[in-house]
């Protein structure tokens, strides 16, 4: 009997381009923007096309991962040229050539050797002397052989390690609304850059490692522009008048995400 799995054609299989296979074996792709992308390519080339438009609902309910969580991987997998969109949030994505990924560097630091510290050392004794002992009344022998573990005893005091948080890049504020300004000149301008501003911006960057980057800024303000609803270029349901995004609503937690994930109507 044989080992080799048989392919049952009448299932349906997916034929995919070494030069891409080979390339995504090889990214240094997080697992959620891998698993993101294998879900675009069943959703193109898996159909016979070369883009589609692709919920982030749809990738969501294949994979398990949460919506929002997808939106961010896509606008990584954007922002690394592996996938590229046509237009705004809506619209058809495919996978860019793979001469062009420019993908980050993770990982890819050598470990240091660990410094060797700095005592005699004695072929003879496992106890390690200070350097420069002029004078053996001044040399110090531990009350337990080097290397001996002590169990702690009642009264001591056992504490954990303090662990420090790790820092996060400040929010550039201004250079956010600048972009906003440069951008979206038709939209309301923002004269002031109030506290509370300051602190949903600052919210909006902290979020995501995502959102740490002002070109992923310069994409959102991208998508908005797209968007003829957004734009007030069209009245809402029931002829209401037309509806503009301001800045405060477009960082605004929930419109936030909507704007992310296309999931805004008129």
């Amino acid at each position: 009997m044989s080992n080799v799995v048989q392919l049952n054609k009448s299932q349906g299989f997916t034929r995919m381009d070494n030069d891409l296979y080979e390339a995504l074996i090889g990214a240094e792709l997080s697992g959620r923007e891998l698993r993101v992308a294998l879900a675009i390519h069943r959703l193109t080339v898996g159909y016979n096309v070369e883009e589609a438009r692709i919920a982030a609902s749809v990738i969501a309910e294949m994979s398990g991962i949460a919506r929002e969580d997808v939106s961010r991987a896509i606008c990584e997998l954007i922002r690394q040229r592996v996938v590229y969109r046509t237009g705004g949030s809506r619209s058809p994505m495919g996978f860019a050539p793979v001469a062009e990924w420019a993908i980050d560097q993770k990982n890819t630091h050598p470990s240091k050797p660990k410094a060797v510290p700095q005592c005699g050392v004695s072929t003879t004794s496992i106890v390690a002397f200070p350097p420069h002992n002029k004078d053996s009344k001044d040399i110090l022998v531990p009350s337990e052989p080097v290397g001996a573990e002590r169990q702690p005893e009642q009264g001591d005091l056992i504490s954990e390690p303090v662990r420090q948080p790790a820092k996060v890049e400040a929010c550039p504020h201004q250079a956010i609304v600048d972009l906003f300004h440069e951008i979206l000149p038709e939209l309301p301008s923002v004269a002031l850059l109030n506290k509370t501003r300051i602190q949903q911006l600052q919210a909006r960057w902290r979020e995501s490692k995502v959102h740490r980057d002002l070109d992923f800024w310069r994409e959102y303000f991208g998508m908005v522009k797209s968007s003829d609803f957004l734009m007030g270029k069209v009245r809402g349901r029931g002829g209401d008048k037309p509806f503009r995004a301001s800045f405060d609503w477009l960082i605004a937690p929930r419109n936030f995400v909507k704007v992310v994930e296309g999931n805004y109507h008129a």
